[in-house]
This record gives structure tokens, C-alpha cells and sequence, in this order.
């Protein structure tokens, strides 16, 4: 049985939650200028607000795009190759994700610690910064999780064909 099935559903709620973040993030953006423009007063924290949906929209809908392999890619030679090789570049292409992932996680942590520990607030809502840290981390977490049951997917074979991706 594919991993792909079990992990569907997280990749779903991220992309959800993506969706959710972006439809806030819009009504953030409109009131905003609307409120400027007609009252003379722009909404207060709304730059803050929309640095937050945008970072919960990012990292909640990479999931989905993993999941669905929907990355931006460049199948030129694709066509030339044979199926087994072509097989072994998409094993390639997920062991890559995986990799950055783990890269990004990584290099997220010591920044992240900074926030912490010097008590880093943002500007307008005076938020501390490292509840962004954490949910970035919850997003690229999620993304981990689905690259690596995609990649063990391409090792036995029981990816799912393109053709069948929603």
C-alpha cells in the first residue's frame, strides 16, 4: 500500500489551512486600503498580519504541492529516457526534496533560538517572533513528512502514476 494514501490527509488539512490563511490574508489586504482610503485610517497590525498568513499559507500548502508533485519542473529529456531511468530521476528529485528539507530545518533552528532567547516581538502587534519560528517549523515538518513517504514510495514502487493525482 502506498504511504501517499496515509499522508493525503495532512497534505489536505495544510492546503486548507493554506487556502484559510490566504482568504484572511486578502480580507486583511481590502480592508486595509478601504479603511484608508475611506475613514483615513489604515487597520492596525496589518502589516504583522498579513507576514503571518502569508508565512501560514507558504508553509501549510507545500505539503499538498509534494504530495501531488506539483513542483515546477523541466521534463525535457523525459521523453528520450527509459522508464527505469526516468523512474530513477523522480527517486532522485525525492531524495532532493527530503534533503532541503532537512536543510531548511536545519538552518531555521538558530535564528529561531535568537528569537527566543532575546525575546524578539513584532513591529505593529508586538507578537514574539518565535511563535512564527513555530509554525514555520510545524509547516516544514509536515512537508518533511510527506517527501519522505514519497520517496519511499519511488524505493518500492507503489507510487502513485501521475494520471491519478487529484
Amino acid at each position: 500500500m502506498s504511504l501517499r494514501k496515509k499522508t493525503d490527509p495532512l497534505a489536505r488539512a495544510g492546503l486548507w489551512l493554506a487556502c484559510v490563511a490566504l482568504i484572511a490574508l486578502m480580507m486583511v489586504i481590502v480592508g486595509d486600503v478601504v479603511s484608508r482610503n475611506l475613514f483615513g485610517r489604515p487597520v492596525r497590525g496589518a502589516y504583522d498580519l498579513v507576514s503571518i498568513f502569508l508565512l501560514i499559507m507558504i508553509f501549510s500548502g507545500m505539503a499538498s504541492v509534494v504530495a501531488q508533485r506539483s513542483e515546477i519542473l523541466i521534463d525535457i529529456i523525459d521523453g528520450a529516457l527509459s522508464t527505469r531511468t526516468t523512474r530513477a530521476l523522480k527517486l532522485l528529485a525525492s531524495v532532493t526534496t527530503v534533503a532541503m528539507c532537512v536543510f531548511l530545518l536545519v538552518a531555521m533552528v538558530s535564528p529561531a533560538v535568537s528569537a527566543y532567547r532575546y525575546g524578539d516581538r513584532s513591529l505593529e502587534l508586538n507578537l514574539p517572533v518565535w511563535t512564527l519560528w513555530v509554525v514555520a517549523f510545524a509547516g516544514l515538518i509536515t512537508v518533511l513528512i510527506v517527501a519522505i513517504a514519497r520517496a519511499i514510495d519511488e524505493c518500492r514502487g507503489t507510487d502513485i502514476p501521475e494520471s491519478d493525482t487529484p
